[in-house]
């Protein structure tokens, strides 16, 4: 939608620049609506933002909401169903993949459905289809404060919280001070590496790096081409040796442009791995999975499967 106000064209300046691509989860009913508007706040007066909006229902009542309100902003919406799920995955990257080339935005949302498991968007951003266009940004998750704990064995809602580089704990003025602190460790159990702040009415201060490119702009300049960024997505339901772990680590170096998962090693410990640039990041987490997963994105390709699974160390 862009008849709010005289439409902004950034046609030329982004036709060649990978664009960054948001992702927005939480559960139903957790303020994510909320929380793009305070986004959209922040952003749409000076920055063409693209909205992506997934619902399992046939009609997107959100969507009716926010396009009613002030802002400035092109949409596309998908629904009767999850756009993670194999149902509509396919058809939803050349969808997406359209929408991005007709619209050139500076930032992509994806809100995806409270029902979601949105582990698959590792998926969506190594596709061929996608990856010279878009690269993973940010990961957010809104976690409402008061009914948090009726949801909370439920592997999406875990999911969301494993995968999610900033947690939201929306709705803090329903509940008292020792809630929301038991809240932020029980969160903090799960991922101990996400930025977690107390919100109401999903309102935030945004850091002005929501737009970086920096991830595809090595030597300062604009980003031409990407031909040598590789996106990755590795799985394993077999445990992890810790010498090959360590290897893992070992070799992680600065052109690891960014490097997220959780491995599952031999003795049944959860390690939560992140790097940025070969600055890693290593804690141990309480075992909520029996599965090893990884994403990367890196200027050359790391064969997880050796590494982790064949490579004999002694």
């Amino acid at each position: 939608m862009t008849d709010k106000n005289e439409p902004i064209d950034n046609t030329m300046e982004n036709s060649n620049k990978m664009i960054p691509f948001h992702l927005v989860t939480g559960f139903l009913g957790s303020g994510k609506t909320s929380f793009l508007k305070s986004f959209f706040d922040s952003f749409t007066t000076k920055h063409r933002i693209a909205l992506i909006q997934n619902e399992f229902a046939n009609a997107g009542i959100d969507s009716m909401e926010l396009q009613t309100g002030k802002w400035q902003f092109d949409l596309l919406e998908v629904n009767n169903g999850s756009v993670f799920c194999v149902c509509l995955f396919s058809g939803f990257v050349e969808q997406l993949s359209d929408f991005i080339d007709t619209t050139q935005p500076d930032l992509i949302l994806l809100e995806a459905t409270g029902l979601a498991d949105p582990i698959a968007v590792s998926q969506l951003i190594a596709n061929e289809s996608l990856r010279h266009k878009i690269y993973l940004s940010r990961i957010w998750t809104i976690v409402d404060a008061q009914n948090y704990t009726k949801v909370q064995q439920l592997s999406a809602v875990k999911n969301q919280i494993m995968i999610a580089d900033e947690i939201l704990i929306n709705k803090i003025d329903l509940v008292d001070t020792e809630t929301t602190k038991a809240l932020i460790d029980q969160l903090k159990s799960i991922n101990p590496i996400a930025k977690i702040k107390s919100t109401t009415y999903g309102k935030t201060n945004f850091d002005t790096d929501v737009f970086d490119k920096r991830l595809f702009d090595f030597e300062g300049n604009p980003s031409e081409g990407i031909s040598g960024i590789y996106t990755q997505v590795f799985r394993t339901p077999y445990p992890v040796k810790r010498k090959n772990f360590d290897y893992l680590i070992k070799i992680i170096n600065q052109d690891v442009l960014r490097l997220k998962g959780y491995v599952v090693l031999e003795d049944n410990k959860m390690y939560m791995i992140q790097s940025v640039f070969g600055e890693t990041k290593l804690l141990e987490v309480n075992t909520i999975s029996n599965a090893t997963e990884i994403i990367s994105i890196s200027k050359y390709k790391i064969d997880f499967e050796f590494i982790l699974r064949k490579l004999i160390l002694l």
